[in-house]
């Protein structure tokens, strides 16, 4: 499975959420996740979660300054695929899958 394609799902946890303890809001972008990838069948929720877990640990790494420079690239119509750390988060991005039975996202039910 590509793994643009599960971006979204690890993005899904960082919708505008109210004031929280850093802890509060890793899990609720996980438990985003989880919810999204079962719903729209990627996964059952023992394999989401693993994926989820490894997902958003892996882009909580990411600092500001590296989404202000990603951003950047983006509007600038350059690739921001190129950048360094950019390589290393596709890169364990990529681990986060292995091994794991994903399936293509379906619609829900």
């Amino acid at each position: 499975m590509k793994l643009l394609q599960l971006l979204p799902l690890a993005a899904l946890g960082f919708i505008a959420m109210p004031q929280a303890n850093a802890l509060d809001i890793k899990q609720n972008n996980i438990n985003q996740c989880v919810e999204g990838a079962v719903k729209y069948k990627v996964a059952n929720k023992a394999t989401a979660t693993k994926l989820c877990n490894c997902t958003i640990n892996v882009r909580s790494k990411m600092t500001i300054g590296q989404m202000w420079e990603i951003e950047s690239y983006a509007q600038s119509k350059k690739d921001p695929s190129t950048l360094p750390y950019v390589k290393k988060m596709q890169s364990d991005l990529q681990q986060c899958t292995k091994g794991l039975d994903l399936k293509p996202p379906q619609k829900p039910s």
